[in-house]
């Protein structure tokens, strides 16, 4: 799930169809450009719907609906339609119903959605196309700060036939988010227990990462025992829980363990502080929370006298690498796997 100010990019579930239906897929004029025909009856947009549930839990199946805040209605989908990964690269489409066309909505999605590949999913390159007839998507692109790239002539087609496309793309070195909540500063502090429900809120979204990103190792859902795990935590000396909170509501959390490894015959004694967990919600990244989190880490660090912070990462999570080594981190092992 994502959100932006004022929508909520959530999954589809089976009980969109009625909204679905009503809103954009059975409406000719939504789907003039689109591949595929206005549905003719709403069990057309079911049997959509029930195919795009099934393939979630494939890990790399990205389709949102966009949801109205104010009201909880779907108005409308955007999702990857074709994700490249050799040269990291995804592609976005995006369709919404005609009653909240000129509000600054579908930018205000796609933006949403290339910060989350850019910053979680770790592409180098968002990119998008529609057909040159149609140049309202063209401005949705531009508002949301894609490049034009250029036009492939007759390289498209949809509902009109054979059609010119425009392509426009952004890439990662040229993201420049917009900042919510500019000038107010993040307060990092120890986590009380009235804070832990908040931070298991956000420790869902770590697992939720986990699971797609690692099927097979991490278990789906997010049961009482790691719900409860935070509580246990909370009680060790050896640990803290940290929380970003900035105008009132906790953006962010950390898990640091203090370690202190005495020597052996192979090794000398090492004393470190391991972040366990770290995690902003999606909707408040590439804000600083991250950075002041590890800047409060590393002054904890010099406070209590250890020269040295450590912690693992799934080579996979290329969004969070490319974050931890703007911070300071370098990569000084790996641990390699063999599937035999």
């Amino acid at each position: 799930m994502l959100q932006s100010h004022r929508l909520i990019l959530r999954p589809f579930r089976m009980d969109d169809a009625d909204a679905m239906f009503a809103n954009w897929a059975s409406d000719p004029e939504v789907t003039r450009y689109l591949t595929w025909p206005a549905h003719r009856g709403k069990d057309v947009t079911e049997a959509l719907l029930r195919a795009w549930v099934s393939r979630y839990s494939d890990g790399l199946f990205f389709n949102w609906a966009v949801e109205w805040s104010a009201t909880g209605q779907v108005i409308g989908n955007i999702s990857v339609v074709a994700l490249n990964e050799e040269i990291e690269s995804a592609e976005i489409g995006y369709c919404l119903g005609k009653a909240f066309w000129g509000q600054g909505i579908m930018p205000e999605a796609l933006r949403t959605v290339m910060g989350y590949l850019f910053d979680v999913v770790g592409v180098r390159r968002v990119c998008a196309g529609h057909d040159r007839n149609n140049p309202k998507s063209g401005r949705v692109m531009e508002k949301a700060g894609m490049k034009q790239e250029g036009i492939l002539r007759g390289a498209g087609k949809n509902n009109q036939g054979i059609c010119d496309m425009v392509l426009y793309a952004m890439m990662r070195d040229e993201w420049k988010p917009i900042q919510k909540e500019s000038g107010i500063p993040v307060q990092i502090r120890e986590a009380t227990e009235n804070d832990l429900d908040r931070v298991n809120e956000l420790r869902r979204e770590v697992n939720e990462l986990h699971v797609a990103g690692n099927p097979e190792i991490f278990r789906p859902g997010f049961g009482d025992a790691l719900r409860d795990y935070i509580y246990e935590i909370h009680k060790d000396p050896n640990k803290k829980i940290l929380v970003a909170e900035q105008n009132g509501k906790i953006h962010g959390f950390a898990v640091v363990n203090h370690i202190v490894r005495p020597e052996n015959p192979f090794m000398l004694k090492r004393e470190f502080l391991d972040i366990d967990e770290l995690s902003v919600d999606a909707g408040s990244r590439r804000q600083g929370i991250a950075t002041a989190m590890v800047r409060y880490v590393r002054q904890y660090a010099q406070e209590i006298g250890v020269h040295r912070i450590e912690l693992n990462m799934w080579a996979w999570n290329r969004g969070a690498l490319a974050f931890y080594e703007e911070t300071g981190f370098t990569t000084y092992r790996r641990y390699l796997k063999m599937s035999v």
